[in-house]
């Protein structure tokens, strides 16, 4: 049988969903499942960068993007999982890691070379997880490009 990875994750509105982990984080992971029996700890509690809304077909307007929280992971047999479930970004920081770092740190690593309002999402998620500090101006932005991500979805399907 064949294995992916799904993982449970909290996004910092406290809304949660699951996820494939990326297609380049995988092999990683599975050499971790088949060699040790805390295989899990590398991606539990990590901070990971997900799509929040979806992608396109036309591959057009990447979606936004966040940092949600790793609140569980399952190894699973690729076959069961829904198609609509999206896969993980590449980025992620390990629990040892981001709590013993500042928000800085982890935002420097997280925020990759997206556009500025995936930045502003990814360091206002960031500043929650570490600080527990909500930003509403920038999830409420973030929630009409979603808004605006799905309507192109919807159009491109017409």
């Amino acid at each position: 049988m064949a294995t992916a990875f799904l993982v449970h994750t909290q996004l910092s509105s406290g809304k949660t969903c699951d996820y494939l982990i990326a297609n380049d984080v995988e092999p990683g992971l599975m050499h971790r499942y088949e060699t040790r029996e805390d295989w899990q700890e590398v991606i539990l509690d990590a901070l990971i960068n997900v799509p929040l809304a979806p992608y396109l077909p036309s591959g057009h307007h990447i979606p936004p993007i966040g940092t949600a929280k790793v609140i569980g992971v399952k190894a699973v047999d690729p076959a069961q999982v829904k198609k609509t479930v999206q896969r993980t970004r590449s980025q992620f920081i390990m629990a040892t890691i981001w709590k013993k770092q500042s928000v800085l740190k982890n935002y420097n690593f997280l925020h990759h070379d997206y556009d500025k309002w995936i930045q502003k999402q990814i360091w206002a998620d960031v500043d929650y997880w570490c600080n527990s500090k909500h930003h509403p101006f920038i999830n409420l932005i973030t929630k009409w490009r979603c808004t605006r991500q799905r309507q192109r979805l919807h159009a491109e399907e017409k």
